[in-house]
């Protein structure tokens, strides 16, 4: 594998548990459902904290789909939307007006009785088509062995010393378009001065930085110390620490960005019942401490976070002030400008 091929190629994999001799509680006759997520330790804990408790309720197994980004997935959506062959799908709350947008997400019914935990999730973690189950703040991660004067900003990430040191997401990221108004930001324009944005990239790409696909390579660069900074999310400071690895996290003095992850029901499912009482387990307050377990995410709903440790409460949780100064930004603005933002993307990193 060359240095820098951080691609990593999944396949399709069923990863849940085998059927525990329950009889389907549901209308619509599955033996299975199909879900498209992300693969790596997402995919596996996903199936193990979610799909099995999912199957021994049900006696509905859960394959996953793990070989697709979050704008491909949308696209395999609509692509089979006459006869639609997933049940649900896993989004990040970039792309979540995109999906809404072309139309391939069913509404979530706050009514439905297999839906109980919806109301429990406050709204700005949700919307028609889409709820969150984790949340964490992307900010800047580096090596304090490797790194001589610990970053403050966003800004600092363009320091030459770091010159083929900084992992950063490559475009097909889930956060990867973030780094055109976090380039905006360093340059002390406003979040959406695109032409700021990516005048800053042109600059970062001249120092060669490492580009990942997917999280697990931002954390793997960190770990095996082929990278000394980077961007990442709070959360996954600590994952790279007990991986070995030294770490440490700022909250950059422009903010945070937030980070939502979560599910939705693909629009024409099959098995509509049995994806509502999925998407309930991944907001279950009895389940859903997992991600805190884990990941040191956030869990959405927030009797989920009541149930957890003061030492998890401490990790995933944000201080009044920096809870101020965490930045949502315009998807809605970001997801229209997209496909342009990914063209103009390959053009810089390619030499264009």
């Amino acid at each position: 594998m060359k240095r820098r091929d951080f691609l990593k190629l999944a396949g399709s994999t069923a990863l849940a548990s085998p059927f525990l001799g329950a009889a389907p509680v549901f209308a619509q006759d599955a033996s299975s459902i199909s879900m498209m997520t992300w693969g790596g330790l997402w995919g596996s804990s996903m199936a193990k904290r979610v799909g099995e408790p999912f199957t021994a309720k049900t006696g509905i197994s859960v394959v996953q789909d793990t070989g697709s980004s979050p704008v491909e997935r949308i696209t395999k959506l609509k692509i089979s939307a006459g006869d639609q062959m997933y049940d649900l799908v896993q989004l990040h709350d970039g792309v979540v007006p995109l999906a809404e947008a072309q139309g391939v997400l069913e509404t979530l019914d706050p009514a439905s009785p297999r839906l109980s935990n919806l109301a429990a999730v406050p709204d700005r973690f949700k919307s028609d088509g889409w709820v969150a189950m984790i949340y964490s703040a992307l900010g800047i991660i580096y090596n304090p062995d490797m790194v001589k004067t610990p970053p403050t900003s966003f800004a600092d990430l363009w320091n030459e010393e770091y010159a083929g040191r900084i992992v950063l997401p490559d475009i097909n990221h889930s956060i990867g378009p973030y780094i055109v108004p976090i380039g905006a930001l360093a340059a002390g324009k406003d979040l959406k001065d695109a032409d700021a944005g990516f005048e800053k990239l042109r600059e970062l790409a001249a120092l060669d930085p490492i580009w990942a696909r997917d999280t697990d390579s931002i954390m793997g660069a960190l770990t095996s110390g082929e990278a000394a900074i980077g961007l990442l999310y709070k959360s996954q400071t600590y994952t790279v620490r007990e991986k070995g690895a030294k770490a440490e996290w700022v909250f950059p003095k422009e903010g945070a960005i937030a980070y939502m992850s979560g599910t939705s029901i693909a629009k024409g499912s099959k098995h509509l019942e049995a994806a509502e009482t999925y998407v309930n387990m991944t907001i279950d307050p009895d389940i859903q401490g997992w991600v805190a377990e884990v990941y040191n995410y956030a869990p959405t709903n927030p009797q989920a976070l009541a149930k957890l440790s003061p030492e998890l409460q401490e990790r995933v949780q944000f201080t009044p002030e920096q809870n101020d100064r965490i930045i949502a930004l315009d998807q809605d603005y970001m997801s229209q400008n997209r496909a342009d933002w990914t063209d103009r993307w390959n053009r810089i990193i390619a030499g264009g």
